[in-house]
């Protein structure tokens, strides 16, 4: 019930954060970008198998391997696990071996992953948060853009956004609490209350922003 005032009460806030959101563009829209999805799920299958993750961000670039973060829920009120996977091999490759040649997805491989359990109320808090934060940035009509380039792509409750990576305004937080989930990732347990403590403000932040109280 409190989980559910809380993205409520977010929710109520988006009049304000759409008005800033003009003033902060963002390309990112609904579903897959065209000619993307099926690389774009094989490297989700390749990081979390049939998992279906609660909240997931994952990271297609240009070049280099491709990384994501994932929030898993635990049994009931339990602890959720929090994970953070690395290609081990760029997963999209151009197989240059046949006469025509043509795209592999190079999905034998076991990634690195580094994973902890984080607190329930702060992993559903992170997701009420980019929930809201998502649906103030994305028209529900706009789709994801063609993009020929790094490629960000949030999946938030069944729902999925992608474009490139936002740098300002909302977008920038939720970067930012991408990175403080990637550190703790590879956290000794008696130093994490201290990564916990930095995503709460972090999150206190966006709140602010959402309700139009912090620049």
């Amino acid at each position: 019930m409190k989980q559910g005032l809380v993205l409520a009460g977010l929710l109520m806030a988006l009049p304000m954060a759409q008005a800033g959101a003009r003033e902060c563009a963002s390309d990112l829209g609904h579903g897959w970008p065209p000619a993307v999805g099926n690389y774009g799920q094989a490297v989700e299958t390749l990081f979390d198998g049939n998992a279906q993750p609660a909240l997931s961000l994952v990271s297609l670039p240009k070049s280099g391997v491709e990384t994501g973060v994932a929030l898993l829920p635990g049994p009931r009120d339990q602890a959720w696990t929090l994970r953070y996977s690395r290609a081990d091999k760029r997963v999209y490759s151009w197989n240059s071996g046949t006469r025509q040649g043509g795209v592999e997805l190079r999905v034998d491989q076991q990634p690195d992953q580094y994973q902890v359990s984080i607190p329930a109320p702060l992993a559903q808090r992170l997701l009420h948060s980019w929930q809201a934060a998502l649906a103030a940035q994305v028209p529900g009509d706009r789709k994801a853009p063609v993009l020929d380039g790094d490629v960000l792509s949030f999946t938030v409750d069944g729902q999925r956004y992608s474009g490139t990576r936002p740098e300002c305004g909302a977008g920038r937080l939720m970067m930012k609490q991408v990175a403080l989930l990637i550190e703790a990732s590879d956290t000794k347990e008696k130093k994490l209350d201290r990564r916990w403590k930095d995503l709460d403000e972090s999150l206190d932040e966006l709140q602010q922003l959402l309700g139009g109280k912090a620049g």
